[in-house]
């Protein structure tokens, strides 16, 4: 069986809601509904030069990419935050804004996966997996 390393974890979420599976799966929802916006934003605003805007959409990222558990991508968006908003060591945020955009599209993928595979109950559907 391929056991594929999610890039997400659930853990908070679930404690949060107390194992609520239907506002659990409601976070996820938005953040795959919000996600591609925010990677569009980030793209254009690279692409136009403006990196002292950057730190606006990192700061809005930063609460659903903790709640899910998006650790690679953490570290990026508080990186981005701090570069952007007080202007050091920006050269390095290109391609940062690149990384934490594939980053963003890998859990998107792993994201709606996940939703496919949990039926109505929250049971994980093994035989998806």
């Amino acid at each position: 069986r391929n056991y594929m390393l999610t890039p997400f974890d659930l853990t908070y979420l679930e404690d949060a809601f107390q194992g609520n599976r239907r506002l659990v799966n409601g976070i996820i929802e938005l953040f795959l509904k919000q996600s591609p916006d925010y990677c569009a934003i980030l793209e254009s605003r690279v692409d136009a030069g403006e990196l002292d805007c950057l730190h606006t959409v990192a700061h809005t990222l930063k609460s659903s990419v903790k709640m899910l558990g998006l650790k690679d991508t953490e570290y990026l968006v508080l990186g981005i935050e701090t570069r952007s908003k007080f202007s050091e060591n920006t050269s390095e945020l290109p391609g940062m804004v690149y990384e934490l955009v594939y980053e963003l599209k890998r859990a998107h993928t792993a994201l709606s996966l996940y939703l496919s595979s949990t039926n109505e109950a929250g049971e994980f559907n093994s035989e998806v997996a």
